[in-house]
C-alpha cells in the first residue's frame, strides 16, 4: 500500500488530525521521527468523511516508554483516583489497574491509526465475544483493502484520550467505556471511559459482562507500522 505524507492527511482531517505538533503539545516532548501515513488516498478520504480521527502514536515519549503507570503519574489530574487501586469488582475483592503487571509493560503500537471517536452503538450491551463478532463484520470493507481492524490496547485508549484532551480540550469517552484488547492476570479485559471532570475510569470485566455504555471504539491500522 502506498504511504502518504502527514501534511496531505492533515489537509483532509483538519481538527481530527493528531500529528507531531499535537503530540508535543499534549505530552510536552517531541514526537520523534514521524513516519508516512500508511493509508492510500481513497482510504483516508473515506475515513475523514466518516469522522474518524487520525492519530500518531509513539510507544515511548521523552525517552521513557508510555505505559499506564507512567501516564497516570504524569497526568494525575486526568484519572479518577478512586478506581486506580484496590477498588474490587465482581471477581476479586481487591483490584486496580496499578496492581496489574500490564500497567508497567504495555505500550501503544507505533505509527498512525484511524480511530472512532465513539463506541459503535451495536457493540453496547453485548458480551466481549459478541462485540468482537460485530467488530469483525464492521471491519470487512476495510479488511478488503488490506487493513487491520480491531480493538485498541488499554495503553492506546489512554494515550488517545490524553492526546485529544491536552491538545484540543475534548474529552473522549466522557459517558461511555471502550473495552480494550488488554487482558488482566485473571482473564478479564480492561476498559477505559467515564472521562468526566473527575478523570478517566479504568476497570476490568470478565468477558460475559455487558452494560449499555460499554462498547468498542474500532481502530484501523495499516501494514507499515514497523512492529
Amino acid at each position: 500500500m502506498k504511504s502518504l505524507p502527514p501534511d496531505y492527511a492533515q489537509g483532509l482531517f483538519g481538527k481530527n488530525f493528531y500529528g507531531p505538533a499535537e503530540v508535543e503539545q499534549a505530552f510536552g516532548t517531541s514526537a520523534g521521527p514521524v513516519p508516512h501515513v500508511p493509508f492510500d488516498q481513497s482510504t483516508l478520504r473515506s475515513a475523514a468523511e466518516s469522522g474518524l480521527l487520525l492519530i500518531l502514536r509513539q510507544p515511548a515519549l521523552g525517552g521513557s516508554p508510555f505505559v499506564l503507570e507512567r501516564a497516570i503519574a504524569s497526568h494525575e489530574d486526568l484519572f479518577d483516583a478512586r478506581f486506580l487501586r484496590q477498588v474490587g469488582y465482581q471477581l476479586k475483592d481487591e483490584w486496580g489497574i496499578l496492581l496489574e503487571p500490564v500497567a508497567k509493560t504495555e505500550t501503544p503500537r507505533p505509527g498512525w491509526a484511524l480511530v472512532s471517536r465513539s463506541t459503535l452503538p451495536a457493540t453496547r450491551n453485548r458480551s466481549y465475544h459478541e462485540q468482537t463478532k460485530i467488530l469483525e463484520n464492521w471491519g470487512k470493507p476495510w479488511n478488503c483493502s488490506g487493513l487491520e481492524v480491531g480493538r485498541r490496547l488499554a495503553a492506546e485508549i489512554v494515550y488517545d484520550c490524553i492526546l485529544v484532551f491536552r491538545s484540543r480540550g475534548e474529552r473522549l469517552l466522557e459517558r461511555e467505556w471502550d473495552w480494550s484488547a488488554t487482558a488482566t492476570v485473571d482473564g478479564g479485559y480492561v476498559n477505559v471511559g467515564g472521562f468526566g471532570p473527575k478523570g478517566m475510569q479504568i476497570f476490568s470485566y470478565s468477558a460475559a459482562v455487558r452494560h449499555s455504555w460499554l462498547g468498542v471504539c474500532p481502530q484501523i491500522r495499516g501494514c507499515l507500522e514497523g512492529e
